[in-house]
């Protein structure tokens, strides 16, 4: 989660500069181009923003979803839940699992391989507008934010995978055993057979979910 918010940042401020670079570069191209019926310039970067309103919009999510998930499992460590919003946790997880990853792969493929470039005025005039604006610059690859944002958004893609699949097990234990850990519930179980066996009674079949769970069984759905 925290990962995903720092890729959610860099890309924050990459989106912020690249657009400043598009507003200077539209708004003062008249001051570098001769006298024409249409001097003004423009500064061509829409897939870049584009990527990152993507990488913005899904780790937002993810912290969402993720950090209301645990934040609840610390405060409320043995609560159960209706069946619907298990149902709907699990279908969100995957839902922002594969946008993150659509999300890691386009910015990939645009910081990577294309560039923003300006039309609507001389070379020279482009060249001149390139000199002042240096940055951020139009190849996006040569810039080091713009890299760690990749590497960060790629990181927290492999953590969200992995945060989905124990949010899946998660679920499945607690449809089966109820919020209490195995380990507990073998403890007390331990427990049921020893005091069986010290007053001298046959030890009943040991059951395979906890009375506690049976009894809130019948108000998950």
């Amino acid at each position: 989660m925290l990962i995903a918010l720092a890729a959610e940042c860099t890309a924050t401020y990459s989106l912020s500069k690249y657009d400043s670079l598009q507003t200077n570069v539209q708004k003062y191209s008249t001051a570098f181009s001769p006298p024409s019926p249409s001097p003004h310039a423009s500064l061509h970067n829409n897939d870049i923003i584009d990527s990152a309103i993507t990488t913005i919009v899904f780790c937002v999510l993810v912290a969402t979803v993720f950090g209301a998930d645990f934040f609840f499992l610390v405060f409320w460590p043995e609560r159960m839940y209706p069946g619907w919003y298990n149902v709907t946790k699990k279908a969100l997880a995957m839902v922002i699992t594969a946008g993150v990853g659509v999300a890691a792969i386009i910015s990939t493929v645009v910081i990577s391989t294309r560039q923003a470039f300006i039309t609507g005025v001389s070379d020279d005039a482009a060249a001149a507008l390139i000199r002042v604006y240096f940055r951020p610059p139009l190849v996006y690859r040569t810039w080091a934010v713009n890299i760690a944002w990749i590497v960060l958004l790629w990181v927290a893609f492999a953590f969200t995978v992995a945060s989905t699949l124990l949010m899946f097990i998660a679920a499945a234990h607690d449809d089966e055993f109820g919020p209490t850990p195995k380990s507990i519930l073998k403890e007390r179980e331990s427990k049921v057979y020893l005091r069986a066996n010290e007053g001298g009674q046959v030890s009943p079949a040991l059951p395979s979910v906890p009375e506690s769970r049976q009894a809130v069984l019948p108000n998950r759905y």
